[in-house]
This record gives C-alpha cells, structure tokens and sequence, in this order.
C-alpha cells in the first residue's frame, strides 16, 4: 500500500474511505444581492446546518471541509474493526437526511457526489491535508446531479456495500468521463420525500417502481454476470412504463429516465464501445435530426433549397414525430402491395430494396429515405419490399403526422420525383442496352 513522507519523515499509509463531496444549488442566484455581511452569515449558517447533521458521534470519525464558500468535502474514516460497508452505509444515510433537510427547506438545496476510494494526509505548512484522486471523482458525481435530476449520485462501491436502502437504491446510468479513466456506474435513493418523491408517496408502489427502472438499466449498461448484453427496444419500452408510473406516483417526470430515453432517441443502437464505456457524457452531442438529414441524405440534399432547410433547422419540432424503430436482418421492413402506413428514414445499418420478381433494385445506407414513392403515385400502394440486410433502425413518420407538414410533403413529393426520373432513366438504359 501507499505510503505518503511527511516533514517529519512520519510515513502516512492510505487510508479506505468513502468521500462526499457537497454544492449548494443556485449559489450565485441566491447570493447575488447580498452584501457582504448578509453572505458572511448565510454561508456560515449553511455550513453550521451541515455540520449538525454530517458531525455526529455515530458518524466518527469524520471530517467535514467547507471549500470554495458553498461547497463542502466530508470524508467518512474507519474506527478500528469497520469494514468499507460501515463507511459506505453512514455516508448514504448522511445523504438521507440531507436529502431529507433539503425537502423540508432546512437547509438550501444541495448536490451530493459520494465515492468509496483511498485517500493518504499529510502536514502540509502546518496542517493535515488530503490527497486522491476519488476527491474529482466524487466532484464530478456531485456535478452530474444537475443532469440527471437527483440530490445524490454515488459511485456502484458504495451502492452495493450500503447496508440498508436496497430497497430504495435506483441505477442512474453507466456512463463514462474525460476526467475519469474508467466508467462509472451511478446509483441513487429514491425515497419518500427525498429525490422528487412526495412524502406521501406509496412505498409499495415506489419500490414496484424502482424494481421496474433498474431492470430496464440493466439491459442499457449491460450486466456481465447475469448474460445481459445492452438492448435498447427493451430498455426503451420498459423505462416509458416505469416513467409512467412515476408519473402517477409523483405527478412529475423522473429526469433521469428522461436523460436516458433522450440518449436512446439520438443514438439508437449502441457502438463498439458502448459496452465498455457507456455513455459518453462529455462527447459532443450528435446532430440533431434536421442536421444528419442534411449532412447524410443525398436524396434529401437534392431536394431541398435553402429556403427549406433553413424552415426545417430554424424549426425541428417535426423531428419528434419521427418514431425510432428497431428491426431485426432479414425481418421486412415493407412489402410490396402493402398500403403505405409512412415514410422512413434508415438511421443505422443497410436495407435492400427488391422488386415484385424477387430482383434487387438497391442497397440503402444510414441517412436514405424510402417510402415515399407510395404517397405520389396513382395506386397509393407499397412499389417495393424492404428487406433490413442487418439489424436497423429507423425512424418513421406516420401518414397522420407527415401530412400535417406541407413542408415535408414537398419535400417527400420532389424525392419521389427524383426517384422516378432515376428508375425511368435505369429502365431506358437497361432496354437500349438490349
């Protein structure tokens, strides 16, 4: 184990511990107009109400650190015979009760970012300081509140040697961050009258709840030693029902599911490293719709001019009437003869397309559009069958929806067009060649 050199020559091991790393939320909003004296005593008084639920003779050892005004580091030691689940239950029941202080409006409303790791201290110009690299780890879960729509998030250590809440612990996500070298999996408690749950709220219908969501991210993370490799129809499907039930418990939405139903809907069908890595979080955000229609649809490029383009970036509203879908290779996608039932666009993987003989007419790409062709021509029937080469997924537009958009229509009806012309064009050529 580490070791760490003090002034004195003292060697210093590291110590397992687990860190919590607090922010108050709407600082600078809350401080704004306050003078000097007035923040002096708000801050103080914060700090004060911290230390009356951190500092406690069931919680010793423990170390609480007001830094940067608003924020705080509170480390949970171990007494001699602790174990890192002693450490790791008294640091989520403190986020209990802070949590708990927060709804009641005791204290101001406060993010918690826990993590179990090791930390070595040494006398630094007269004073014990501490150092590891789990303090930016905890800093970041802290962070990561905000996004995710909870009071705590805490690194899978903790959730797992928690003792206590098993019953109540929610996965977040699995995720991963530049300034973190593995990924994480976070946790956090959903109880009554913490994290967006009413005091009241049925707890039997909570845990219904909780059971429902966390089976759902199992199969967005992945669970190695169960078999479960990601699936995001089946996740898809089962956080909608587990959103609707926190909604008729809570009467709100749960962020966090919405977060990761939002990532689902930008990037349907994981990447290679989606299973190693999770959720990229600090990665640029995929285009919006509107733009990879533009960037990747060729079809599209030729029908637009930009008095469109710029109608359909300035306004991408009708993006979400573009419904995600998810077939498996060799599964049809249409059938020739069939009514048309909307217009798709391939998001990930190649389709063919064959006629009523059996005969291959084409291979489609991620950003092609197909199916339109049966909405402008005579017989209002299905011209082709599409055939996903590989598992796909598309997004589609019903007949309701797109013909509440003449822009789209027009849109649709010069693509037709342009198909047309080029299926004339190859029908011309092929009988000139013979």
């Amino acid at each position: 184990m580490s070791e760490a050199v003090t002034k004195t020559g003292h060697h210093n091991p590291e110590q397992k511990v687990v860190v919590m790393m607090t922010d108050m939320v709407g600082y600078s909003q809350l401080t704004s107009a306050m003078c000097p004296e007035e923040l002096k005593n708000f801050i103080i008084a914060y700090h004060h109400s911290l230390r009356d639920i951190i500092v406690t003779p069931e919680n010793q050892p423990v170390d609480l650190e007001p830094s940067a005004g608003d924020g705080a580091l509170i480390v949970f030691k171990k007494n001699p015979g602790d174990t890192d689940a002693t450490i790791s239950t008294r640091a989520v029941q403190t986020a209990i009760k802070l949590a708990s202080a927060i709804s009641q409006n005791h204290i101001p409303p406060t993010r918690m970012g826990i993590f179990l790791g090791n930390i070595i201290e040494a006398e630094l110009f007269g004073k014990t300081a501490k150092f590891s690299t789990c303090f930016a780890i905890a800093n970041r879960l802290e962070e990561l509140c905000g996004h995710f729509g909870t009071t705590m998030l805490m690194d899978r250590e903790v959730a797992r040697k928690q003792q206590g809440e098993d019953d109540y612990l929610v996965s977040i996500g699995k995720f991963s961050l530049s300034s973190v070298l593995h990924p994480m999996n976070a946790y956090s408690v959903y109880k009554p009258g913490i994290n967006n749950c009413p005091i009241d709220t049925d707890e039997e219908k909570l845990r219904e709840f909780i059971a429902r969501k966390n089976e759902a991210m199992d199969h967005f993370s992945g669970n190695l030693l169960e078999g479960i490799l990601p699936d995001f129809p089946k996740v898809r499907t089962k956080l909608v029902e587990a959103q609707a039930m926190f909604t008729e418990l809570t009467g709100k939405e749960d962020k966090a599911i919405f977060r990761i139903l939002e990532y689902i809907r930008e990037i349907p069908y994981p990447d290679s490293s989606f299973n190693a890595r999770g959720m990229m979080l600090t990665e640029k955000k995929r285009d919006t719709l509107g733009d990879r229609l533009y960037h990747l649809s060729k079809q599209l490029l030729k029908a637009m001019d930009y008095d469109v383009f710029h109608t359909l970036i300035e306004d991408t509203q009708w993006e979400q009437m573009f419904k995600l879908e998810w077939h498996n290779k060799g599964s049809a996608i249409i059938n020739i003869g069939d009514p048309p039932d909307g217009i798709y666009y391939l998001d990930y993987g190649t389709a063919k397309t064959y006629n009523q003989a059996g005969e291959l007419l084409s291979t489609m790409q991620g950003g092609d559009i197909f199916g339109e062709m049966a909405y402008f021509g005579n017989e209002q029937k299905r011209t082709a069958t599409v055939i996903a080469d590989s598992d796909v997924v598309v997004r589609r537009i019903t007949t309701k929806n797109f013909r509440k958009l003449p822009i789209v229509i027009e849109i649709f009806r010069r693509i037709a067009e342009a198909r047309k012309k080029e299926l004339a064009d190859e029908t011309a050529g092929r009988e000139k060649s013979n």
